[in-house]
């Protein structure tokens, strides 16, 4: 394995120490509310890096809530891997920022029967970016992202990039995108988004948890924190997180025009507005269509929308059965996610940067999970 010089390891240091500094549960006020009764179980959850810094409140709070008895793990190794492990029973739960595709749903279905989706959060994708002489208030639209991630704008200075941020005429430098390398449902949610901006984006990449990036026009990176960290210590790059490690890592992030044309900084205020557009239409592209409870955020039409929302989900057989997720395992899951899908656990979602799920669609949520089977 390669060295890495100090410089590196010093950025790296601090975005780890900017994630962890006053991020952890309010564990000592989960104490004095009554306990929630449960059996002992230890329970494993893998997938999305987009909630895994809302996993760490909600499993550490509801371990103290249910006096130290149930422990809940969370992998955030990106939502394509989260689905395997799901759909092969190696996690009693998986998280997805984007619902099971019609080939994953059929191996679910062979491995393990029909599955539940349980939306978990609201929340935001954002272009992060490292532009020295840039300032932190760089505007983008759909369509300049969409030619930023293929190569077709590759200056900083570039005329198109000027007419929305005059600044940048003085800012000769080559623009380098930073994508991830694994499959993520935070690539998913940002390439829909740049699908529904540029048609030739569309045909070329696609919007997919796995992109069709154009070879060499972008750098790949591991995970949100891969991403972050590479455009941390890398002058010109501009890349994509949720906006929770945009905030945690003390990311310059970009704001983006909305379909109604008004510049947009993603905040809880404008990801509700995606999110309640999102809901008063019907979602009859797949993969939404196929499932219940599963909603497409992106491009929303409402004039204070942030564009570029996402739903993330998590993953669950509707009968629970087997070494990961049978007996107290089970029913601890389901406690789990209707306490946190619940108004105590959605208030932690707020301090997280996430919008609440809205309250209807948490009765309904809660609906879903009384109907999942434990064995």
């Amino acid at each position: 394995m390669p060295r890495l010089a100090l410089p590196v390891l010093l950025a790296l240091a601090a975005l780890v120490a900017a994630a962890g500094c006053g991020k952890k549960p309010p564990a000592d006020d989960a104490k004095d509310r009554p306990r929630i009764e449960a059996e002992a179980a230890e329970v494993s959850g893998k997938g999305a890096t987009f909630v895994e810094p809302i996993m760490t409140y909600w499993t550490e709070t509801f371990r103290t809530r249910t006096g130290e008895k149930v422990r809940i793990s969370y992998d955030g190794i990106g939502s394509s891997a989260g689905i395997e492990a799901m759909t092969k029973k190696l996690a009693a739960f998986g998280c997805s920022d984007v619902p099971l595709t019609r080939d994953q749903l059929a191996a679910a279905r062979a491995g393990g029967g029909e599955v539940v989706h349980v939306p978990l959060v609201v929340g935001a994708v954002v272009p992060i970016y490292n532009v020295p002489g840039a300032g932190a208030d760089l505007v983008f639209t759909g369509e300049l992202l969409a030619d930023i991630f293929m190569g077709k704008v590759s200056r900083w200075n570039d005329p198109r990039l000027v007419a929305l941020n005059p600044g940048l005429a003085a800012v000769d430098a080559a623009v380098k995108p930073v994508v991830r390398a694994d499959g993520s449902g935070t690539s998913f949610i940002f390439t829909d988004y740049l699908s529904k901006s540029s048609q030739a984006f569309r045909s070329e990449v696609t919007a997919s948890t796995k992109p069709n990036w154009p070879r060499g026009a972008v750098t790949a990176q591991p995970k949100s924190k891969g991403v972050a960290g590479f455009v941390a210590e890398n002058a010109g790059t501009i890349g994509y997180v949720d906006l929770t490690d945009a905030l945690d890592g003390k990311m310059t992030f970009g704001a983006v025009k909305n379909r109604a044309g008004k510049v947009m900084r993603a905040d809880a205020a404008g990801i509700t507005a995606a999110a309640a557009a999102a809901m008063k239409v019907p979602q009859d592209a797949e993969p939404y269509k196929l499932h219940e409870l599963t909603y497409n955020l992106t491009d929303a039409a409402a004039a204070d929308a942030y564009p570029i929302a996402g739903m993330s989900f998590a993953i669950v057989y509707r009968s629970l059965d087997g070494d990961q997720a049978g007996g107290a395992k089970g029913r601890a899951v389901v406690a789990f996610l209707k306490w946190a899908t619940s108004a105590e656990g959605q208030e932690l979602a707020k301090a997280r940067n996430y919008a609440t799920l809205p309250e209807e669609l948490q009765k309904k949520v809660a609906d879903k999970l009384a109907a999942v089977e434990v064995k």
